[in-house]
Order: C-alpha cells, then sequence, then structure tokens
C-alpha cells in the first residue's frame, strides 16, 4: 500500500530577497569537488543569492550528480554559475572584493572582519554597485597573494583552535549574514489580532461556563473577577486564534455540563 504524498511544511520567516543581493558575487576559487559546489548553491539559494562564479573548478560541474544532489532546490543557481580561468574573468565588473580567510594573517594585511561585519559592508556597498565575496580551496583557502588583490579579509569567529568550517558552511553562514544585514531589521509577520469586541465575548463566555461548574469568585462579585480576567488578558494583544481556543475550552465546559448536569 502506497503512503499518502507528504507535504513540505510552510517555512515559518521566509521573505523575498532585497533586490541588491542580485550585486553580491560568490566566487569559490578552485573548488575540490562538484559536491562542495552544489552545496555552495543551495546555501546561496536559501538565502537569496544566485550570482555564482567558480574559478578553475571542476570540469562540466553543475550537471555532475555530486553537484545536483547536494543543490537540492538550486539547480537554476548551479545552471547559471559562471566557470572561468582566471581571476581577472572571476572579478570582472565588481567594485569591491573581500576574501575570506580561517588562518591569522601578518599586519601587511587590512584589520580582520568578522563575518558580520563584512555582511553589513557588503550589503551596504551591494545597494549601488558590485560587489564579490571570495572563498579559497578546502584544504588550504586563499593565497597571500590573492587576499592581497581583495579591499577587506573576513573571518567567522570560532571557539575551537583547530576546526574550521566547511566550504559550504563558510557560504551559509556569510550568505546568511549578508541576507540579514541586506533587511536592515528583518521584518515580523503580522499579527491577526482579535477585535476588542471579541476579546470582550471571551471573557463573558469564559465567565459564563465557569459559573456552570460551580466557580464562585470572591464575595461572590462576578463582575470583579472578570474585570482581573481582563487585567490578565490584557498583557499582550490576544489574537483571534488566542480566542478560539478559549473558547473551545469554555465549550468543553458547556458540553460536559450539558451532559452531567
Amino acid at each position: 500500500m502506497r503512503k499518502p504524498t507528504e507535504k513540505h511544511p510552510e517555512p515559518a520567516l521566509t521573505f523575498p530577497p532585497p533586490a541588491s543581493l542580485a550585486n553580491v558575487t560568490i566566487i569559490l576559487v578552485e573548488p575540490a569537488v562538484p559536491g562542495n559546489i552544489g552545496s555552495a548553491a543551495r546555501a546561496m539559494k536559501t538565502m537569496g543569492l544566485a550570482d555564482l562564479v567558480v574559478l578553475n573548478g571542476p570540469a562540466e560541474f553543475a550537471v555532475h550528480p555530486q553537484a545536483v544532489m547536494m543543490g537540492h532546490g538550486a539547480a537554476d543557481v548551479l545552471q547559471r554559475a559562471r566557470p572561468v580561468a582566471t581571476w581577472a574573468e572571476a572579478t570582472a565588473g565588481l567594485h569591491w572584493l573581500i576574501g575570506t580567510t580561517h588562518r591569522k594573517r601578518r599586519a601587511q594585511f587590512p584589520q580582520m572582519l568578522t563575518a558580520r561585519q563584512a555582511a553589513a559592508k557588503i550589503a551596504s556597498c551591494a545597494t549601488e554597485h558590485r560587489v564579490g565575496l571570495v572563498f579559497g580551496r578546502e584544504e588550504t583557502g586563499l593565497t597571500d597573494a590573492e587576499l592581497r588583490r581583495c579591499q577587506e579579509i573576513a573571518s567567522v569567529p570560532s571557539a575551537a583552535a583547530h576546526p574550521s568550517l566547511n566550504l559550504a558552511q563558510a557560504v551559509m553562514l556569510f550568505a546568511y549574514e549578508i541576507f540579514l544585514a541586506s533587511f536592515g531589521e528583518v521584518p515580523t509577520p503580522p499579527l491577526r489580532l482579535a477585535t476588542v469586541h471579541e476579546v470582550e465575548a471571551t471573557l463573558q463566555h469564559l465567565g459564563a461556563s465557569l459559573a456552570k461548574i460551580g466557580f464562585r469568585p470572591h464575595q461572590g462579585d462576578a463582575e470583579s473577577f472578570l474585570r482581573a480576567l481582563r487585567r490578565v488578558l490584557s498583557r499582550a494583544p490576544l489574537e483571534k486564534r488566542d480566542c478560539n481556543v478559549l473558547h473551545r475550552i469554555c465549550q468543553q465546559i458547556d458540553y460536559y455540563v450539558a451532559r452531567h448536569g
């Protein structure tokens, strides 16, 4: 017997990518295997980035089964990815370049930025100009000569002394920070607030149902108890679904009283 097809749940926080993200280019320098390119493409797609450049990567990486599997859902990013053979081709048309590294660099290099600081600069610059973010080889990263061609250098703060992020993890972390920085402030989903009349009807229903099961407020003053309930429920705005939950509880009380007296 076939199992029913499971639908993918709707993501909790999903927003259209800011238009400025189209000006951000991710450059992978000599990635070792197609699967890493696919994983990086998936990370980019998740965070609204679409412009991928691969410098001296594996041949025909976009159609390699490993890349296709690891890039699930990001086939469009993979297909549009531009394979290039030189640094000049990879950085053509860019106005600002940030290189990434895990290793401590000598004083001759610019002050190291955190991923979050770099993302803020990228988001600001990308509103008017094209920006490139460069990731190095899986084993050795970017060379000193390559980093000198970048205006900024960024790294991911970490707690461990030796382990480093793999390529796709690093792309994901930077892409996430760029996505957030491009919003300025991530919009929150709107609340479907209950009207004051709906809240009042809920309070009245709650008071009536409690009375049916013998609840007696202090000194028998039902209105005083409703004022106390109103104060409790006013500490935060109630959504329509909150009122529905309380009505459902009251309906169960009413149903029980009707059956058992």
